[in-house]
């Protein structure tokens, strides 16, 4: 059974008119249809699906959700799951289904929910599981800190999964898992399209689990996948790029066929909406413009927060997320202007809108002197990091400050104008070089290069690190994969797979892929010797440009335990909870035996390699130190030299004047 994460506060998509669909469709995806062949054989199915991520809310915040996707042909019959209830647990939780209350009771620190559901629950093949947590009646002043959380919900179904018969059925709204099989020996081409459209899944499917695996490992891992689950394939050809529907381990398959750039454009089309005009099983011709960049100015809106009201008395605050790629890129300092209106302030009441960011105060005012407000701040640079935490708390006292009166009377209430509210950036970097900078330093261009080894596992490490960092980028990455030269001497930030040592020292990486002694005994002691290979992932700064490095060393040239050290690495960035924004520092470092450890470079006793790159300097240094010196004894014999001069002109100046010598010197 496999665990797919499930993100709060996702809501159905809505349905467009056709006309309009089409017309959007026409000028960013192209399309040419072929005849259908016959449908497919239906994968067995699963006797429920379990979400691994949980939802949360807290005492009076509005519904919080999560998603599960149905599978065409299955019918939910039951939910099960528990909430947890952390803090003081007074009040009344609530659990809906689409809308519909399926649980209502009475607040405990654990709380079993079981209610069945239909197939009239469903809503675009999505489940939407809602959690309110209402608490207890209070005086106006009181606010409580207690959360409710929904974990490990599990879905029943009944019925048989039915198998897509056309491209666009391949892609319903949502799905559990998608796996890319890489093939034992992939052209160029080949690589370039399965990492791109791993990146392709992963934005258009957040909460699937995307897995890249050879494919010798596809049986294997299908067989724990539950229904629903699909398989991507990359396959070479010649002609013209298509696609085509066929079943793999008993699982829906969709194999996309093709060669050089067109392979890449089509597989990043797959994360388009738009492959549901797709109504029949084979399709020619798949292709899809790369979608604008964000700009530098973002409102709250565009951040995906459509309503934003604070009410009531005491502190409520409302939270809204803000990353650095929804820039377009790394920033070096953002300008906050927020905008809204409020109700007015009692006589003798207080209120105050004040404003964080990642918990430092940008700004705060006092609500009077009318019904708007505007609070404009700058962000400093220090106070940005990948991802960022925008707060807006109202703090109000009624009037004389009684609070002994029931909540509800006559409350604050703040209305921030999340369309005319901005965000604006200013391209630059904010953070010190390290695994902080990414995703946002690629913007949307991720160019990979292949160390030397196999082109099998680079694609997979490869394609496997681009779907981390896509779950933590805003827009749709741009992957495409460039000869190890090409990026070397180029100024573009870069991901460079299957490192070698002549690679990490051309790259002047900060851990070299050769032995290393020690780490200071102040952050972790970790020694590698002759006998302990050991694999590393890098983000490092080069030529002022920002480089991700995955390589592996290993005694004899063992490349057999240095290509398994760089595949366990990949798959930890990719399974670690919180993925890449759950890294820092700039070394991840791993052995055969043992959890990677998070490293600062600084941190470890200097290689000879990394010696070495400062060998001529420190011989320029040498020659600079002599020839100052030489420079010095030569002013001080021409100095010694006229000085003696001076004094036999002035002597023999004296003797003509008549004056004894000895006098003149006063001896």
């Amino acid at each position: 059974m496999t665990r797919t994460p499930a993100a709060p506060r996702t809501h159905p998509r809505t349905r467009l008119h056709a006309a309009a669909t089409i017309a959007a469709c026409a000028a960013t995806l192209a399309l040419t249809f072929t005849a259908a062949p016959g449908a497919l054989a239906a994968p067995s199915q699963g006797p429920g699906l379990q979400t691994s991520s949980s939802v949360s809310a807290l005492a009076g915040q509005a519904e919080q959700t999560l998603v599960a996707p149905v599978i065409v042909g299955l019918d939910p019959t039951r939910i099960r799951g528990t909430i947890v209830v952390s803090g003081k647990p007074e009040g009344t939780v609530r659990a809906t289904v689409n809308g519909r209350v399926v649980l209502e009771t009475s607040a405990a620190a654990s709380i079993p929910l079981e209610a069945e559901v239909t197939s009239a629950d469903v809503v675009n093949q999505q489940l939407i599981v809602g959690l309110q947590f209402l608490p207890a009646a209070q005086t106006m002043c009181v606010v409580s800190n207690a959360t409710a959380t929904l974990n490990n919900l599990v879905v029943d179904f009944s019925g048989t999964a039915k198998a897509p018969t056309t491209v666009g059925e391949f892609f319903p709204a949502s799905v559990p898992a998608v796996v890319l099989p890489v093939p034992a020996d992939p052209r160029e081409d080949v690589s370039a399209a399965i990492i791109t459209a791993a990146a392709a899944m992963s934005h258009r499917y957040p909460q699937a689990s995307v897995s890249v695996v050879p494919e010798a490992k596809l049986e294997a891992l299908a067989s724990s996948l539950t229904a629903g689950s699909r398989v991507l394939s990359v396959v070479p050809d010649q002609g013209e790029t298509g696609t085509r529907l066929a079943t793999a381990a008993g699982l829906p398959q969709l194999i996309l066929s093709g060669h050089d750039e067109q392979l890449r454009t089509a597989a990043r089309a797959l994360a388009s909406d738009k492959t549901a005009l797709a109504v029949t099983s084979s399709v020619t011709g798949l292709t899809s413009a790369l979608p604008a960049s964000p700009g530098l100015t973002q409102s709250l809106k565009d951040l995906g927060s459509t309503s934003l009201k604070l009410s009531g008395y005491g502190a409520p605050e409302s939270y809204v997320g803000v990353s650095q790629s929804q820039f377009g890129g790394p920033v070096s300092s953002v300008k906050v202007q927020l905008k809204g209106t409020h109700t007015a302030v009692p006589d003798n009441a207080q209120a105050q809108l004040s404003v964080f960011w990642n918990d430092y105060l940008l700004s705060s005012r006092n609500l009077d002197g009318g019904d708007t407000f505007t609070v404009d701040a700058d962000i400093p640079a220090g106070q940005l990091q990948a991802k960022n935490g925008l707060r807006i708390r109202l703090a109000a006292l009624p009037a004389g400050g009684d609070c002994s009166g029931p909540a509800g009377v006559m409350p604050m209430e703040v209305t921030v104008d999340t369309a005319g509210s901005t965000l604006t950036g200013i391209r630059g970097g904010s953070t010190k070089a390290g695994f902080a900078r990414f995703p946002q330093a690629f913007g949307q261009s991720v160019p990979v290069a292949f160390g030397d080894g196999d082109a099998q596992a680079n694609t997979v490490n490869a394609a496997t690190l681009v779907t981390s960092l896509q779950r933590d980028n805003a827009s749709l990455l741009d992957t495409r994969v460039v000869s190890l030269d090409s990026l070397a001497g180029s100024s573009e930030s870069g991901l460079v797979v299957g490192a070698t040592a002549d690679v990490a020292n051309r790259l002047s990486a900060p851990l070299r892929l050769a032995e290393f002694r020690t780490i200071s005994p102040d952050d972790v002691e970790y020694g590698v010797g002759s006998s302990a290979p050991f694999g590393v992932l890098e983000a490092f700064e080069q030529g002022g440009r920002d480089v991700l490095l995955l390589g592996a060393w290993a005694p004899e040239n063992d490349t057999a335990a240095a290509a398994a050290l760089q595949e366990s690495l990949a798959s930890h960035v990719s399974g670690t909870e919180g993925g890449w924004a759950s890294l820092s520092r700039n070394l991840l470092v791993t052995q055969p035996s043992g959890t990677p450890v998070l490293l600062e470079s600084n941190a470890l006793v200097p290689q000879k390699a990394v010696t070495d790159d400062y060998r001529p300097y420190a011989w320029w240094i040498g020659g600079a130190v002599l020839v100052l010196g030489l420079a010095f004894a030569l002013r001080t014999l021409l100095r010694t030299r006229r000085a003696k001069e001076a004094r036999a002109y002035v002597d023999a100046e004296e003797q003509k004047a008549g004056k004894p010598a000895e006098q003149s010197h006063g001896n």
